[in-house]
């Protein structure tokens, strides 16, 4: 997805922090309520794909990594929920498991999917 915040690279801690710092400054407030990660940082079938194509599989930034700049910007007060959107069911869990491994408070609160979204208890 080239097209997006310059390709594979776009989850990495530099532009997490970046797209919400400049969403603040945007939008003029202090806080976001909720922050969804709007596309998988790697290869995955999307808009009705069927078969995989392991020629467009590429390194991507670690579920680690993104949780990681995300935690740092909920502490930081920056944004209060996190959430995932156009996930798989394999992303959502990894997520869940790596958030659900860490000593803080981190959760991962919603998922929008194509056609409604899922909210969980906080």
């Amino acid at each position: 997805m080239s097209w997006i915040r310059n390709g594979p690279e776009s989850l990495d801690t530099q532009n997490i922090t970046e797209a919400i710092d400049n969403s603040l400054l945007r939008v003029k407030t202090d806080y976001i309520d909720l922050y969804q990660i709007h596309w998988p940082d790697r290869y995955v079938l999307m808009f009705g794909e069927t078969d995989y194509d392991p020629l467009r599989h590429y390194t991507s930034v670690s579920f680690e990594e993104q949780l990681d700049a995300l935690e740092r910007v909920v502490d930081a007060g920056k944004i209060r929920y996190i959430g995932l959107s156009n996930e798989t069911p394999y992303g959502i869990m990894k997520f869940q498991q790596v958030a659900k491994s860490r000593a803080g408070n981190l959760q991962i609160v919603s998922v929008q999917v194509v056609y409604g979204s899922i909210l969980f208890e906080i």
